[in-house]
């Protein structure tokens, strides 16, 4: 017989099958959720549609990889994150009614003392944005053509409400300095890029470079050297001072990496040149003139 061919998170270059729990559509998990299809893979964990026996709906079912017990497995941090969510974040907070948190794993405990979360997320982006779906008979033709046509991906149209989720890259930011290189490399917050102290505003930064994306329908910046397939620092610096204009002064001289990049008055002196561009030419779905710049 032929090997079977490798097929979505089986074809990343570090998949361990030992790593992965082999889900099967129509299988019971925790005597509670029949899985239906698969929504999404990624490097650590699968998602999949379930029926969920006793709320009697339709849920989202994460299955993490198996992974080791220590400081760095993203997967315990997740978890850790969405416990501190849990307990700690101020329960009328606007941002939680953005925040899917897990049903399972989490118990609202009214007697904890309410205060800020006091973490990043640090990886928003579509790809950890989830929608509502406002009438589940969506899920009924999805569950349909996954019996038919177990092979062939699943699309559909969303327009319900926005959950952030995904919570493995969260970092701590209250009593610590972050200024290590962190982020996804389409995302990275300029702090970063320069080694400068970073906290909640690469949350922010991440909300305003997807939102371009999701505008536009392409990525705002490409700081991926094609050849070798390597991250270029200077090729994003160089890429967001195309679309925003040089730093402020009093900011980039603090960073160890001025004198590569700037020259003492600010000025980009470093290899590729600043590119000729601007945000008002890559947004083009917002006319006129006038509302783009409102925007």
């Amino acid at each position: 017989m032929a090997d079977r061919q490798a097929i979505e998170e089986q074809t990343l270059p570090f998949y361990d099958q030992k790593q992965y729990y082999p889900v099967q559509p129509g299988e019971m998990l925790k005597d509670r959720y029949c899985t239906i299809a698969k929504l999404g893979y990624g490097a650590y964990s699968t998602v999949w549609l379930v029926w969920d026996e006793k709320a009697r709906e339709y849920a989202s079912l994460k299955v993490c990889v198996q992974t080791e017990e220590n400081e760095s497995s993203p997967v315990l941090n997740e978890i850790n994150m969405l416990h501190r969510l849990e307990k700690f974040a101020e329960k009328d907070h606007p941002g939680l009614d953005c925040t899917r948190l897990a049903r399972d794993i989490f118990e609202i405990d009214g007697n904890i003392p309410q205060r800020p979360v006091a973490v990043a997320h640090t990886d928003i982006s579509s790809a950890n944005i989830v929608m509502d779906i406002e009438d589940d008979t969506i899920l009924k033709d999805v569950e349909q053509q996954e019996t038919e046509y177990p092979s062939t991906p699943i699309t559909t149209e969303l327009s319900g409400h926005p959950w952030l989720t995904d919570f493995g890259q969260m970092r701590v930011v209250e009593g610590r300095i972050n200024q290590d290189w962190w982020m996804s490399d389409l995302y990275r917050a300029p702090e970063v890029l320069l080694q400068l102290p970073w906290g909640y505003p690469v949350d922010i930064w991440s909300i305003g470079v997807m939102t371009l994306e999701l505008l536009e329908g392409k990525n705002l910046v490409d700081p991926v050297y094609r050849v070798h397939g390597q991250y270029v620092l200077p090729l994003a610096l160089a890429q967001y001072i195309g679309y925003l204009g040089p730093p402020p002064l009093e900011i980039i001289q603090k960073s160890p990496l001025f004198q590569t990049y700037f020259n003492s008055k600010g000025n980009w002196i470093s290899e590729p040149p600043i590119p000729k561009t601007s945000l008002e030419e890559f947004v083009t779905t917002i006319p006129p003139r006038k509302r783009r710049t409102s925007f």
